[in-house]
């Protein structure tokens, strides 16, 4: 079975992409708070002044609206992770977990065991070693399938 070509993208784009140390992460997320910090000062929210993620610059109703509306479409969660990528790596701030973990359980109950192995083996390669209840239990996934 032949991957979607985004999903292909997303797995190539974690197995390419250089790791982002946590310092030059620091340091970028800093340097990102400072020139959003201004435009919080102007009523902007954190999410709006930083240029995050659209799914999550939005009232909560609509928010949670989306979330159920997109819960299984493979498409949207791989969009939002590589938006989510984006952040990370020009802005050091880390990639909300849970549309990772989306992806996981998609491929999952569709039987595709190898897709999901690839893209936890390359999520893994950057965020294994994060801390959160979240990155634990896609790590631990990954762990199970023999991929990390």
């Amino acid at each position: 079975m032949e991957f979607e070509p985004e999903l292909a993208a997303l797995i190539a784009r974690l197995c390419e992409t250089p790791l982002l140390d946590r310092g030059t992460a620091h340091k970028l997320h800093r340097a990102a708070f400072e020139e959003a910090f201004p435009k919080m000062l102007q009523g902007q929210t954190f999410g709006q002044a930083m240029g995050g993620l659209s799914i999550l610059n939005q009232p909560e109703d609509a928010f949670r609206a989306e979330l159920k509306s997109i819960d299984n479409d493979l498409g949207r969660q791989i969009g939002i992770v590589n938006d989510a990528l984006d952040q990370w790596f020009t802005k050091g701030e880390a990639p909300p977990p849970y549309y990772a973990w989306r992806i996981a359980v998609i491929l999952s109950k569709a039987k595709r065991k190898d897709e999901e192995g690839r893209f936890l083996a390359a999520w893994c390669k950057h965020f294994g070693a994060t801390r959160g209840n979240r990155y634990e239990a896609l790590a631990d996934r990954a762990r199970k399938l023999g991929v990390y």
